[in-house]
């Protein structure tokens, strides 16, 4: 009896172990198209379609140096094939790119688009890339930076 109960407890082990290292894969995060939020009066935002909310106060803090700019702003968001976050705003300088970790969203990189501000940003889906359009201007973005296409 000793032997059987010493079996499955061994047993038991290795199914327990081996189940902390099961990779789901490929797994592709990416979002169709953009989401355009308007933050509220406490620079809060929500994604209905995909139960997600979040706070963008440090976002305008980071971009203009101040958060209070932050209520009843459009700020636009994307998930692309490599589950970063992509977000960027009329105005901004950047796009910055997130991961979700532990129900915070972490600030993996920030993109240089266009010293003077993007003016009319748009975000669409071209695996394996984010495509960001400005106006006359496309570029495509992934975690490795930008990349200019005309």
């Amino acid at each position: 009896m000793r032997k059987i109960l010493s079996g499955l407890a061994v047993v038991f082990l290795i199914t327990a172990c081996s189940s902390s290292s099961v990779l789901l894969e490929p797994a592709d995060f990416a979002w169709p198209i953009e989401s355009v939020l308007t933050t509220d009066a406490n620079g809060n935002v929500s994604i209905e379609r995909y139960s997600s909310e979040f706070n963008v106060t440090n976002l305008f803090t980071i971009e203009y140096g101040d958060s209070t700019i932050a209520a009843n702003k459009e700020v636009r968001i994307i998930r692309g094939q490599d589950g970063y976050y992509y977000m960027t705003a009329a105005g901004f300088k950047n796009v910055y790119l997130f991961f979700a970790k532990e129900g915070t969203l972490i600030l993996e990189k920030k993109v240089l688009v266009n010293a003077e501000g993007i003016s009319e940003p748009v975000f669409n889906q071209r695996k394996p890339y984010v495509e960001l359009i400005d106006g006359e201007m496309s570029y495509q973005i992934n975690s490795q930076g930008l990349k200019e296409v005309n």
